[in-house]
């Protein structure tokens, strides 16, 4: 006898997990390539169904109510297995990694490196996609992550290099002291990376630093900043190895500064033997020693 299944219609479902990863009906809309009315109306539909609210307004955005969150949260681990399996019968099969990265560690870190990967590995398909601190790993991203996140259930983290910052400057930034570039920029901790820097360098600041702080909020803007000559900044050593080599700037006194944040290759176990998901384990084990 044929099994009968008792579930409300994926189309709601999808238009429903689309709307919780996004806490909006335009932005899941936008990405099912549907009308915001056809959203809402799927969404209408599942509540009816389901007989509970799932979504309700606050202000002028979106929140998920209790069974919201909860359906949200079963629906992420049922499409993710869905993909997972769909990718393991029609290849994993294909040979294409999806890789995402932070910008600051692929441009200092990764890319450099990328010419002997597709030396070795032509057969793969390797795409960057670059994330920030607050992205969630999911399949529906990328197939493989390096991240800050250490662990996250369901997937197996590798551990590629512990982040400590350096400090850098343009060969042309003149006699010190000069201007210093801080990513510190909250009004309450301004130049606190620069503080604990000569407190754990036994320096003083004053040897450093002249004129007001230049402020930026990621590593990437204090290395380029530092490379046009702005001032001197604190980067990932990863980030300043390359200029440094190359004489586009200059190491200044004091230790690396560790920071706490370290990398990891994250990939989920239950896709952890696909073939090409290996390899590039393998290889990002082997270029980070």
């Amino acid at each position: 006898m044929t099994k009968k299944r008792s579930m409300p219609q994926m189309r709601a479902l999808q238009s429903f997990e689309a709307v919780a990863r996004h806490l909006s009906v335009s932005h899941a809309a936008q990405e099912l390539g549907v009308t915001q009315s056809a959203v809402s109306h799927q969404i209408r539909r599942l509540s009816e169904e389901l007989g509970e609210r799932l979504v309700e307004r606050q202000g002028r955005g979106l929140v998920l109510t209790q069974t919201g969150r909860r359906l949200a949260s079963e629906l992420d681990r049922a499409f993710d297995l869905i993909e997972s399996s769909a990718a393991q019968v029609v290849g994993a099969a294909s040979g294409t990694v999806r890789l995402a990265v932070y910008g600051s560690f692929a441009s200092g870190w990764l890319i450099e490196r990328l010419p002997a990967f597709f030396a070795r590995h032509p057969d793969i398909d390797l795409q960057l996609i670059t994330v920030t601190d607050e992205d969630e790993l999911s399949d529906r991203l990328a197939d493989a992550f390096i991240t800050c996140t250490p662990s996250q259930r369901g997937y197996r983290s590798i551990l590629l290099r512990r982040e400590q910052l350096i400090a850098v400057a343009s060969p042309n930034i003149g006699e010190w002291p000069c201007p210093l570039i801080t990513t510190e920029v909250s009004p309450s901790s301004v130049g606190a990376d620069w503080i604990d820097f000569c407190r754990q360098n036994s320096l003083e600041l004053s040897t450093f630093q002249k004129e007001s702080w230049k402020l930026c909020t990621h590593y990437q803007l204090a290395f380029d900043m530092a490379r046009v000559g702005i001032g001197a900044a604190l980067v990932p050593d990863f980030l300043g190895e390359r200029s440094i080599a190359e004489g586009a700037l200059q190491r200044l006194p004091g230790e690396p500064m560790p920071t706490g944040l370290s990398y990891y290759l994250s990939i989920k176990f239950s896709r952890s033997r696909e073939p090409a998901l290996t390899s590039l384990t393998r290889w990002l084990r082997a270029a980070s020693r």
